[in-house]
Parts: C-alpha cells; structure tokens; sequence
C-alpha cells in the first residue's frame, strides 16, 4: 500500500511529467487535449 506522503508525490510527479508532454510534445499533447475534451463533453450535466 501506497502511504499518503508517497501517493501525494506520485500524483504531483505524475501532473509535472503530464504538463510538460503536452507543453514540448505536440503530437502527444493534442491526443491528450482530444481525449480530455471528449471525456468532458460527454460528463457534463445539462
């Protein structure tokens, strides 16, 4: 099990490695924007 301080770390690592892909990486970023702009149209409530 994954204590507080360690899942804590993980989630920011993982937000850091996430907004630099879709900052240098154009190919990868605009999957990334597509993917997240279709989870949000399809969860957003009326």
């Amino acid at each position: 099990m994954l204590s507080a301080k360690n899942y804590t770390i993980l989630c920011v690592v993982v937000a850091i490695v996430t907004a630099a892909i879709i900052l240098f990486v154009p190919g990868l970023s605009e999957t990334i924007e597509g993917r997240l702009l279709q989870f949000l149209s399809t969860n957003a409530r009326a």
